[in-house]
């Protein structure tokens, strides 16, 4: 895939889009005080959420990865879909390692601050970022399962296509 495409089809996807949409509204529809508490809690939840997420992911990527034999990529590969479904995992848990690695070291950085005299507010803008991050890497990573159930029905394709050819043969 070239890079070029790769973009767009990052920037005008679903999921981003959506994404934005979710960051736009936590700014239009968010309160501009949250504590530090609320923030922790949504932080605590996330990182719990996003952990393993992404090692069910990898774990899947890993699955597919092998899944295939070397007849079967060459298939996919005539008309790239192997490349691209390929791309899409990486892409996404590229996503999902940085949603999570955001989520650990915003949960850590308000901790000093929750049981503190002093109310503290968290940053509105950093929220948003979260928002759409985590949002992102969870569309993404629906979208990836979607593209799983894609490679699962190239697989039945490509089983079909060959169980002929054998029957053909002498």
């Amino acid at each position: 895939m070239k890079p070029s495409d790769a973009l767009k089809s990052v920037i005008f996807s679903w999921d981003f889009g959506l994404s934005l949409v979710l960051g736009v509204l936590v700014v239009l529809l968010m309160h501009d005080d949250v504590t530090v508490q609320i923030a922790k809690d949504i932080f605590e939840i996330s990182v719990s959420v996003l952990a393993i997420i992404f090692s069910v992911f990898f774990a899947g990527l890993a699955v597919l990865i092998t899944a295939g034999d070397n007849e079967f990529v060459r298939f996919l590969e005539e008309d790239g879909a192997y490349r691209a479904i390929i791309w899409t995992f990486k892409f996404t848990l590229f996503l999902l390692f940085c949603a999570l690695l955001l989520a650990i070291v915003l949960f850590v950085s308000v901790l000093p601050f929750v049981n503190a005299q002093v109310i503290y507010i968290f940053p509105k803008w950093l929220l948003v970022v979260f928002v759409f991050l985590t949002s992102y890497s969870l569309f993404a990573a629906f979208n990836s399962s979607l593209d799983t159930i894609r490679y699962a029905e190239y697989r039945a394709r490509f089983i079909e296509i060959t169980q002929k050819d054998n029957d053909k043969a002498p």
